[in-house]
């Protein structure tokens, strides 16, 4: 974890924080407006939508967060970045790729976005890989 911590500058840690508490606010917003939504505790009118669109909102950025973090980042942390992102999107592929399939069986049927965390723990496992590989740590492979 120490040689993870070395390949970030200040500037690359101020920008990851950043990306961090709107990944936060966007968990929060989401998980909340959902709840209220499901348990009726709010009903469909202007207040709903505005916790909706205030739930978008964080999402977005979220996302303007990470491109800044990926921009200011310098050539190995950017690739360490993107191999992680493309382990996330082949693993979330592959999820609901074969899970559809299961479904078809008899599988409990899925949300639209519960596959959304088997591709930030499949991104979060290819930063580590491409953060052992790239600094020594691993055997390369």
């Amino acid at each position: 974890m120490e040689a993870m911590c070395r390949a970030y500058t200040p500037q690359d840690s101020r920008n990851l924080k950043i990306f961090n508490w709107w990944s936060i606010g966007t968990a929060i917003a989401f998980a909340g407006t959902t709840l209220l939504l499901a348990g009726h505790w709010i009903e469909r009118g202007p207040i709903a939508w505005g916790l909706a669109i205030l739930s978008v909102a964080a999402a977005f950025m979220m996302v303007r967060s990470y491109m800044v973090f990926l921009r200011n980042a310098d050539e190995l942390l950017r690739k360490i970045q993107l191999e992680g992102l493309a382990l996330g999107f082949g693993a979330g592929a592959l999820f609901m790729l074969g899970y559809r399939l299961f479904e078809r069986l008899g599988a409990p049927k899925l949300d639209m976005v519960d596959p959304l965390p088997v591709m930030v723990v499949f991104w979060a496992v290819g930063q580590y890989i491409g953060h052992r590989r790239y600094s020594g740590g691993g055997d390369g492979k």
